[in-house]
């Protein structure tokens, strides 16, 4: 699981947008091909072979016996040069990939097949097909089966306990924050967790469109009012004690959230299956932690769009490819309604596009991870432009910095002017080599 969630992260992480265009082709595939047709299709998959074969592979197989699969590892700093020497049937992109081939005209339109009612287009999450589309100039290429998008996680006991109203959706993290204040501290209790400093300001960054970096000019951006107004918030909550910021790692089992200390969390969809449902696995009838989940929260200008929603595997057919009806087979399965449903019976890292076979044993709010809208503005940021090592030595940069003030030994706009000149002086290292 942690080698496919690695994999996954890679994509979303290091995935560049770039402006749109469209393909065009004369030939034309059927809907439904011949489940006995006999073909040999390349796919160029994140992680290579294993994978692919536990999450598609092998049930593709079974359903197409004839088609053989071979899957290619994909390097992201040599995409066009593997796509060039191993001329792909099937891409698993990211969406700066989908953008990038795309202008180049390397996408098969799929725009007529992907459309046909027997595809049930319309049980996949609407926001993505159409944003997919403004990408396409109308059309579609490709689509992703899974996504990743975070909410609010809450422990419901912590609120009936102390009579503090749950947590809503469309709510702004100020009053996020002010809620996570209504908590008896000397009862060894606080409002909010989150992993470290950095983590939480880039999340409330994210919502108020803010960025540590203006890749044009190549100037960090950090020394701001507006950056200043959310290290305010988050002092002030860390200083009431509602706030903790242990700093654990990713992959630490029962955080305060889990352990029932911390009211309430944020994270992506994949908090569900490494730890809430890891813990319950781990501690069995000992693990009572009754929680719901609530939207994440958002700007005070648009309470129902999200800024956090990711995915990046898009399954495309390479628009040169000699097998596309074999290759479309393959798009169609790994995105239909059926491999869809069959999936839901167990846990997984992202959340299906066809949202309404999210994995929810226990009737809770998972509608949260798909309810609001999608940011375009994240989807168009230039993430390639950024160096490598720049966003990791950032974080650690503010994370010091912010220390520094959280134990008296700078002011605030001591830190922020600390980060600006160390995050620069990095930056512009980077730059030069």
């Amino acid at each position: 699981m942690r080698i496919r969630l690695k994999a996954i992260l890679v994509v979303f992480l290091f995935a560049s947008i770039f402006t749109t265009a469209c393909s065009s082709t004369k030939e034309t595939i059927q809907y439904e091909g011949d489940p006995q047709m006999k073909a040999s299709i390349k796919i160029m998959y994140p992680g290579g072979k294993e994978p692919f074969m536990k999450e598609y592979g092998d049930l593709f197989a079974a359903k197409y016996p004839n088609i053989e699969l071979n899957v290619i590892n994909i390097s992201w700093n040599q995409f066009t040069k593997t796509m060039e020497e191993e001329k792909p049937d099937v891409m698993t992109v990211g969406i700066g990939e989908y953008a990038e081939l795309l202008e180049d005209n390397r996408l098969y339109d799929l725009n007529d097949v992907i459309t046909n009612d027997a595809f049930d287009l319309e049980g996949i999450h609407p926001e993505i097909v159409s944003m997919l589309r403004q990408y396409g100039n109308g059309k579609l290429y490709g689509l992703p089966p899974t996504f990743i998008n975070q909410a609010l996680f809450y422990n419901k006991d912590l609120f009936d306990k102390y009579s503090v109203p749950y947590p809503t959706d469309g709510m702004t993290w100020g009053e996020v924050l002010d809620l996570a204040k209504r908590f008896p501290v000397e009862e060894g209790i606080n409002g909010f967790f989150m992993r470290d400093f950095n983590s939480l300001q880039e999340v409330i960054a994210q919502a108020e469109n803010l960025s540590v970096i203006n890749t044009k000019d190549s100037k960090v951006t950090i020394n701001t009012n507006e950056y200043k107004k959310v290290f305010e918030m988050i002092l002030d909550a860390y200083d009431s004690k509602a706030l903790v910021l242990p700093n654990t790692d990713a992959f630490e089992v029962y955080d305060p959230f889990i352990t029932g200390t911390s009211a309430m969390t944020m994270d992506y969809y994949y908090y569900l299956n490494n730890q809430i449902y890891w813990a319950k696995a781990e501690k069995g009838d000992e693990f009572q932690l009754n929680w719901d989940l609530a939207s994440a929260p958002a700007a005070e200008s648009s309470r129902d769009v999200s800024s956090y929603y990711y995915f990046g595997d898009i399954f495309t057919v390479n628009a040169d490819s000699a097998n596309k009806q074999a290759a479309w087979e393959l798009v169609k399965f790994v995105n239909s309604d059926q491999l869809a449903k069959q999936k839901s019976r167990t846990t997984s890292f992202a959340a299906p596009t066809r949202t309404q076979y999210l994995y929810n044993p226990d009737g809770k709010r998972v509608e949260a991870f798909y309810n609001q809208k999608l940011k375009l503005e994240h989807f168009k940021k230039d993430w390639t432009a950024v160096p490598d090592g720049f966003n990791s030595q950032m974080k650690g940069i503010i994370n010091s910095e912010a220390k520094a003030v959280m134990v008296g030994a700078k002011t605030l706009d001591e830190a922020m002017g600390s980060m600006q000149e160390r995050g620069q002086q990095f930056l512009d290292q980077k730059l030069k080599k």
